[in-house]
């Protein structure tokens, strides 16, 4: 496995805790405007709180009747069906039709390598104690159709299995070694007391169908393969993960196993370990709604000893020592806005918006349901850790991330929500995990959709690399809220909050030099004060366009800072706004001007010209010591005034490169002496002491 370590900017100075002890605002409630080239752009976000305004999956329970009838089964193919006792098994192709109760018995499926064969459900109740209620044990392919305006039910009632229990009378309550299809405009519920809720050991697709699965071990498993079309899916796993491949090899015509593939839908997922567990990748797109509860946010999950990751099953698992879950997460929506007319790659188009949570006292959301563990990490700033292992660990030895691949995940559509105790989206770069004997990609890439993230770590984490080229992304709360080792945004709407790093270029493997990359799009970034950054990169930041608002870090900016890194920060093109902590300030870069001296309090900010023309505005909830704005829209020679409300609070004459206090060596809270240079300065006297800083970060 590489190994992947966070590693801290060493910023040297000397620490006087009255002056680092400013409260950083954490509200994002934000409204800049950018005038370029004689246009004017407004860019308006607005994060709500949510519940209510979330769609859910159809849940099939809304449908159950009463099946008391006689079970019957008929077909048109003449002796394709044997019986024994309670026992029904098709051995030809066709389609055969189920109805009526079967209460303890099994309908299994063994029929020639060749044979299609589906089966309709019209109002049939079957429930076993010995196997499968429906197993599939030989056949092409097999599609289970849930006639509509039918209820039907499939209940296995064994024992929950063991480590050393064997999958001879199949492994879940519909199982299937070929190709399983699920599809109709019927209701489906189906309960695995066993292991699995639905398994096939190939592909599994589901279509149209509305079905609940409740499961103690995997929810919706498909080995080679999970294709969800459409329908309302409800996966509940209260050992496990919610839907889950296995199988990351090569198939025999060339395509690569392991990917869930989500295309349409409404789609809830409840899972005590990972809402969605690819063993390859996770493409989702079209429209649709996808909401994931981890770990304690599902209302289901049940004590896990083992991630059954390797048999399957979990062992020595007391199913009624609950952890106390609740379902009255911190979750939140969007309501939706326009960028119109954007400047510099903003990306036009309507995109979610909101209202973060009220987190002016610098503190994450609380996460922990009904349960009083933190699971924010905001005891442990700035605390290093294996990368790939991520930074702050809930303490399971398992797995509860919203979505992971070990090797990449790519989404371009779908309404996400998503709250976990680990990472929200997750993709694994081991050494060798693949069954092909390679490494896994560790990328993600985001062209589109709506994703609400609410996360006791990562809010987005690949070990290599993570584009978001367009579509909305709010990270409510987070340890981190994005990392990678290669951070490219290039469109967008990108909100995070974060009680560590708000965005995070990591090193990890060695060969790639860490970076955050911004092309366009519009950016902001607040973090919790203390040992923050709210961008951090182990390399270097480059910005070419799009429209940045970080916020955090100390005012201490030798220790943290807005922007923080190992390299250099190089703006040549659209807008950066850093507010807080001055680590460094950009070099080589468009025009800018640091506003070492000045305390950005909660309020309307307007940056105007000479002329009295607005150049950039932005609004600003809460404390922020200090600051810098870098940007193609000051022009060199011209003479600028900085409003918050009314009053000027800053002006200068813009020279070429970078003006004001450029000392990135200084502390950036308060009014100092010593901020021009880099050369360190004295500090005010404190309590009797006066104190050199010393020169430099490092």
């Amino acid at each position: 496995m590489i190994k992947l370590n966070k590693i801290k900017s060493n910023c040297v100075a000397a620490v006087i805790l009255t002056m680092c002890l400013m409260t950083a605002g954490c509200d994002r409630n934000s409204t800049p405007t950018t005038t370029a080239s004689g246009s004017q752009t407004t860019i308006t976000s607005d994060i709500t709180k949510e519940d209510t305004d979330v769609t859910h999956a159809d849940d099939a329970e809304n449908y159950r009747v009463a099946i008391t009838g006689d079970f019957t089964i008929t077909s048109d193919t003449s002796d394709g069906i044997t019986q024994s006792g309670s026992v029904y098994t098709i051995t030809k192709a066709g389609e055969y039709t189920v109805a009526g109760l079967l209460s303890e018995g099994q309908l299994i499926v063994d029929a020639g390598d060749e044979n299609e064969v589906t089966i309709v459900l019209n109002g049939t109740s079957i429930t076993c104690s010995s196997g499968s209620p429906i197993y599939v044990k030989n056949a092409s392919e097999v599609k289970i159709k849930s006639e509509e305006n039918s209820f039907n039910e499939v209940i296995d009632n064994r024992a929950e299995a063991t480590e050393d229990s064997s999958d001879d009378a199949g492994n879940a309550a519909i199982y299937a070694t070929c190709d399983l299809k699920l599809v109709g405009k019927g209701a489906l519920v189906v309960t695995g007391n066993y292991n699995n809720g639905i398994q096939s050991k190939d592909d599994l697709s589901i279509k149209n169908v509305i079905v609940k699965v409740t499961a103690v071990n995997n929810a919706v498993k498909g080995n080679d393969a999970v294709d969800i079309e459409s329908g309302n899916i409800i996966a509940i796993s209260a050992k496990g993960d919610g839907i889950k491949t296995s199988n990351s090899s090569i198939s025999n015509k060339g395509n690569q196993n392991g990917i869930v593939t989500i295309t349409g839908g409404n789609i809830d997922i409840y899972a005590a370990c990972d809402g969605i567990d690819a063993s390859y990748g996770a493409d989702i797109s079209g429209d649709g709604n996808l909401n994931i509860y981890t770990d304690t946010y599902s209302e289901y999950s049940e004590e896990v000893t083992s991630s059954g990751s390797s048999s399957g099953t979990s062992s020595d698992r007391d199913s009624s020592a609950n952890k106390s879950a609740s379902a009255n997460t911190v979750s939140y929506v969007a309501t939706s806005d326009t960028i119109a007319n954007a400047p510099g790659g903003f990306g036009g188009g309507n995109m979610g918006g909101g209202n973060a949570p009220d987190m002016s006292n610098g503190n994450a959301p609380n996460m922990n349901g009904s349960s009083d563990r933190n699971k924010a990490g905001g005891d442990r700033p700035g605390m290093p850790g294996d990368f790939n292992e991520s930074g702050n660990s809930s303490g399971q030895s398992y797995s509860t991330k919203g979505i992971k691949a070990e090797s990449e995940i790519n989404i371009s559509g779908f309404t996400i929500n998503i709250s976990s105790t680990d990472d929200g989206i997750h993709a694994n770069s081991d050494s060798g995990v693949l069954e092909t004997g390679e490494d896994g990609k560790g990328t993600i890439v985001i062209n589109g959709g709506t994703i609400t993230i609410s996360s006791g770590d990562d809010g987005m984490h690949a070990d290599k690399q993570l584009d978001v080229n367009d579509g909305y992304i709010n990270v409510v709360t987070s340890y981190e809220g994005l990392e990678a080792i290669t951070i490219n945004l290039n469109g967008g709407k990108i909100y995070v909050y974060a009680t560590d790093d708000g965005i995070n270029a990591c090193t990890g493997d060695g060969k790639t030099s860490p970076i955050v990359n911004i092309t366009g799009g519009y950016i902001d970034v607040t973090t919790a004060s203390g040992d923050t950054d709210g961008i951090d990169s182990n390399g270097n930041y480059v910005q070419t366009g799009g429209f940045v608002l970080v916020k955090g870090g100390s005012s201490s900016g030798n220790v943290s800072g807005s922007i923080d890194v190992d390299g250099t920060v190089t703006i040549t093109g659209g807008t950066c706004i850093a507010l807080g902590g001055v680590c460094e300030t950009p070099v080589n870069s468009a025009n800018a001007y640091v506003l070492s001296s000045v305390s950005f309090s909660s309020g309307s900010y307007s940056l105007k010209d000479a002329s009295g023309n607005e150049v950039i505005s932005f609004t600003v909830d809460g404390t922020f010591g200090n600051g810098w704005i870098c940007s193609d829209t000051l022009v060199t020679g011209t003479s600028y005034t900085l409003y918050r409300g009314s009053d000027s609070i800053a002006d200068w004459t813009q020279e070429s490169g970078t003006m004001g206090a450029s000392g990135t060596g200084s502390f950036g809270g308060g009014k100092m002496g010593g901020m021009g240079g880099q050369n360190g300065g004295n500090a005010p006297d404190m309590n009797g002491q006066n104190g050199g800083f010393g020169g430099g970060r490092r």
